[in-house]
Formats: structure tokens, sequence, C-alpha cells
């Protein structure tokens, strides 16, 4: 059966068909193409592509519209970008900039035509979704600046200087774990280990992020030099008619691909968890078959924490606490932004690091602490 409003399907002989128009015959009627694979996932793939190809479409050089821009744009980008990351652009897109934007022609384009959209698609009036918060609002905005930008390349559109007042980006209300929790939470990890007990603790004193975690094989683990190495990261994208699919691929930037050295108490408690499990078994699942998802082990994290009597914490505040205690110890900023797998120091300290009441109020002492006493000769 055929994929709703997709074009896709799957034979009798078992693979799979997707079919796209390549245009239009003399007589009008719909020329189709056809193209095959194994699997849905790599048809949908292949298909997004032709289409983008195809003279449905191409942009022509007489009053192409912002949607046909945007598809050329967006085939344009290839391979170079990770699947998850074309993924959500592809939903940004359909979701919330070609609803308002899609039916323009580009040389209607212009500021106050871009700004107006861009405000409807931040704070829609027509309620079709909520409004925008300052990530999503800066990402549409990115978006649409660059596909405007493609189209002045291909000189379809003069250049346009999008000037945008965005949402105030709202402070963030939890706060990393405090030193009582952090051993409540490495207590009740190295009790009874197991391997999703311990995922805590390479969030916690690694800053392994959650799909960094759920992508690690014990083949990543050498604990006799008791290393650990980020290879991959697992994570859910959407692909389409409000379908999501698991995806392994490599770290978030280069920089995540790093090697971390594992404390000894932490690598003592994975040798005990390992046993005799070969290299090819995944970490949190414990077979060779498919790793743990991240939206799975989110569930076992925030028991764990309510078995350990810690407050409930988005899974990512324990990488946040990680980087918070290396500050406050005196890890240098390099080598943290390292152990992070950040390709900038800046990001470290504005994203991840924040300081204690207690660390203000003995900065503080110390500062003015009363000193020697000065005399002043000048008096009297």
């Amino acid at each position: 059966m055929a994929r709703h409003g997709e074009n896709i399907r799957k034979r009798k002989d078992g693979r799979w068909e997707g079919r796209y128009i390549k245009g239009k015959q003399p007589d009008g009627k719909t020329l189709w193409g056809y193209v095959y694979g194994g699997s849905y996932t790599a048809v949908k793939q292949t298909l997004l592509q032709k289409k983008a190809e195809s003279c449905y479409y191409q942009i022509n050089g007489r009053d192409p519209s912002f949607r046909m821009l945007a598809e050329r744009w967006f085939a344009s980008l290839g391979e170079s970008v990770k699947l998850s990351t074309a993924a959500h652009y592809r939903y940004t897109l359909d979701r919330y900039l070609l609803p308002v934007l899609g039916r323009y022609r580009v040389k209607e384009l212009n500021e106050e035509l871009l700004e107006q959209g861009l405000l409807q698609v931040i704070r829609p009036v027509d309620g079709s979704h909520k409004q925008l918060g300052a990530v999503l609002s800066r990402e549409c905005l990115t978006l649409t600046r660059r596909i405007c930008k493609y189209g002045a390349h291909l000189r379809l559109m003069r250049p346009v200087e999008i000037i945008l007042r965005l949402p105030p980006k709202q402070a963030a209300a939890a706060k990393p774990l405090d030193r009582r929790e952090q051993q409540l939470l490495e207590a009740f990890a190295l009790q009874a280990p197991t391997a999703r007990k311990l995922g805590l603790l390479l969030c916690m004193q690694l800053g392994l992020r959650i799909g960094e975690v759920c992508g690690l094989q014990w083949r990543d683990i050498d604990l006799k030099a008791r290393v650990l190495t980020v290879r991959r990261t697992v994570q859910r994208i959407p692909c389409g008619g409000g379908k999501t699919q698991v995806v392994i691929q490599t770290p978030k930037t280069p920089s995540s691909w790093r090697e971390m050295p594992i404390p000894k108490r932490l690598a003592a408690a994975l040798r005990a968890v390992r046993g005799s499990l070969n290299g090819a078994v995944w970490f949190l699942s414990g077979e060779e078959a498919r790793p743990v998802e991240p939206r799975c082990y989110r569930k076992s994290i925030q028991l764990y924490l309510k078995k350990a009597m810690v407050r409930r914490v988005h899974p990512h505040m324990l990488r946040h606490t990680f980087a918070t205690l290396c500050v406050q110890r005196g890890c240098d900023i390099k080598t943290l932004s390292e152990l992070m797998g950040h390709a900038d120091a800046s990001v470290t300290l504005q994203k991840y690091v924040h300081t204690s009441l207690e660390r203000k109020r003995r900065e503080l002492e110390r500062i003015f602490r009363p000193g020697p006493q000065v005399v002043n000769e000048g008096a009297g």
C-alpha cells in the first residue's frame, strides 16, 4: 500500500518504489519518474532529491515561488548536512515557513513582506501553532535569510536584509545538581549498578549527551586504559507525514568525536557490569540488535532520579552539572571545552557554566577580607 501523499509503496518483490513528476508531455499528460530501494527511508531520501531536481520543482527564470526557491535550496544542501539536520530543516520549512511564505512569488519578496511574514510565523493569529520561542524564532529567521541569499546568488531576486526583533530568551529555571544531590545520585548508581544506572554517571561525570550514551557500544569503552570514545549518537528525527524514525549517526560536530578518561570508581563499576559481553553489544540495551533510543532512556532517568531522592531535572542538566563542577574545581576552560566536545570554548562558558551561591559568597569574602590596617600619617 502506498504511503498517503508520498507516492511511495512496497512492491511484491520486497523493494520500495517511489514516483515523482518529471514533467509534462506535449498533450499535457503527467510524465512520471521512478526510484527504487531496499528500504522506505532510502527511497524517501532519493525521492526528495529527485523531486527537487525535476521540472516540477525546478526554478525557471520567470517567476518562481518562495516554495520553489526553498525546495531548490534544500536540494542544494546535498550531503553537506547530517540526516538529522536536514530532517529538522524540512520540518521547520513545512510546519512554519512554507504555509506563510510559500505562496509568494520571488519577485514580490522585499524586506517588509518577509519581516511581516516572519512575524506571522512567530505569532500566528490563526492559531495554527503556539507562539514560537526564542530558539525556534531564530531558526526560522536564519533559514529565511539563507534561502533569500541563495535566491540572490541565482540572480532570481535582489539581496534583502531582514531585521527582526525576536522573542527574548527565557532564563533557565532549573539549576545544576548541588554537591549533595550529586553524592546521592552517585551512591544510587554504584549500589547494585546496571548499565542504565551508570549511564547517569556518564552524563554527570563525563558530560556525555543522552544521545551519545545511547550510541555507546562496549567496544567504545576501554576499561584497561580507562578511556571512553564517543563515536556515534542516537536520535529520533521526523521523516514526513507525521512519522519519525531512529537514526544512528556520527556525533553532533567533529569536535564531539572525542576520547574521555574514565574516573577509577566509575571504571570499576563498568568492569563489574560488562562481565563477558562482547564489544558489539550496545551499552544500554545489552544486546547487539539495536540500541536504546533517547526518549526511552529519558523515562528511565526520571525514575532513577526519583528513587535516588534527587529533584527531577531534564537529563541534559546532568551535563550542565558536569561543566559547572569542573569549573568550580579549577578545570581550565580549554580542557573543559574539549571534554564537552565543543569547537569553541565560548559555547562552554555561555551555555553550561554556572556558579553557585556558595562560590559567590566565598569569592566575595576572599576579596573583601580585612587586610593590614593602613595608618594615615598625615592625620592629627
